[in-house]
């Protein structure tokens, strides 16, 4: 039986905008139409896209890649899709898509999203509340008050109960000023509050399951505290290309825009403004994977 690699991660992960280099006379659909007016890609470049992901061109070990069903996403829910791969829970509604024997997984690789897309949970005036936030921080637009629920065995069950999903966004700045948090405070304590859930869900595996694991970031944003920190620096994927490394996808499109799909002259249909990696760009990603791989002894061929 197939070795399983767990790719956990968000619409780099998943390949969005790959159908733009797929070679057929088709129709396939500009980041906006895709995104804006759900445009359909065709099977041809749907099966494009999934071959030449990253996540698919690393796992060369004879090997499956265990993807989640939904493009985009949040690091929280990247920690859920582990979960929920180990529990082989298959439904339609759920991110996995296919039967897993949890005893063949040899790998997880875990690819960080921008931190704002996770909400923050927070406690006030004995209430319990999560914030999110655009990913650009420009805002916090949305205050949900909720209620933590428990299974019987204790454990805290997989979703809070949402008692009101339009509370004010004033409750938030309130526990701000109460606590004399600034928007950088609160910046900090996000990022480590996310920081050590993925910590702590990769030290699971492997600790407990005997799963290596392997960190690879698109921004920056916890970069600093995955440097601070042995257990995780040495996890680090480093993206070589042509001899220089870099610890983030998003520093690779600052030194190359073509790394950009949307500014990449080699696509074969309209992109329009995709920001994602580009087909060479996933090609260095999924090459520095296995180099990693290889050079820590990870996985046995």
């Amino acid at each position: 039986m197939k070795n399983n690699i767990i790719f956990a991660g968000c619409s780099f992960t998943w390949g969005q905008g790959l159908w733009s280099y797929c070679p057929t006379d088709l129709k396939v659909p500009t980041e906006s139409e895709y995104t804006r007016d759900n445009y359909p890609i065709p099977d041809v470049a749907q099966v494009f896209r999934e071959a030449n992901r990253f996540a698919n061109l690393a796992r060369h070990w004879d090997s499956d890649a265990i993807i989640k069903r939904n493009n985009g996403g949040t690091d929280e829910e990247s920690i859920r899709f582990i979960d929920e791969v180990k529990q082989n829970n298959v439904k339609n509604d759920g991110l996995l898509t296919q039967n897993v024997n949890w005893e063949n997984v040899k790998l997880c690789v875990f690819q960080t999203t921008q931190l704002y897309r996770s909400s923050f949970y927070f406690n006030y005036k004995g209430n319990d509340y999560r914030v999110f936030s655009e990913p650009n921080k420009r805002n916090f637009d949305r205050v949900e008050k909720i209620k933590f629920i428990f299974n019987p065995d204790g454990s805290p069950a997989r979703y809070p109960l949402v008692l009101n999903e339009n509370e004010s966004t004033d409750i938030f700045i309130d526990w701000l000023i109460d606590n004399n948090y600034s928007v950088e405070d609160f910046e900090k304590i996000h990022c480590n509050y996310m920081t050590n859930k993925i910590k702590n869900k990769l030290k699971e595996l492997e600790e407990k399951y005997n799963i290596p694991t392997l960190l690879l970031c698109w921004t920056d944003e916890y970069l600093m505290n995955f440097l601070k920190d042995d257990w995780l620096s040495k996890r680090l994927i480093k993206i070589n290309y042509f001899g220089t490394n870099f610890n983030t996808i998003e520093e690779m499109f600052f030194s190359n825009k073509e790394f950009e799909i949307r500014n990449d002259p080699n696509v074969l249909h309209e992109s329009g403004n995709d920001g994602h990696p580009s087909l060479e760009c996933h090609r260095h990603i999924a090459s520095s994977i296995i180099n990693k791989i290889e050079k820590d002894n990870l996985i046995k061929k």
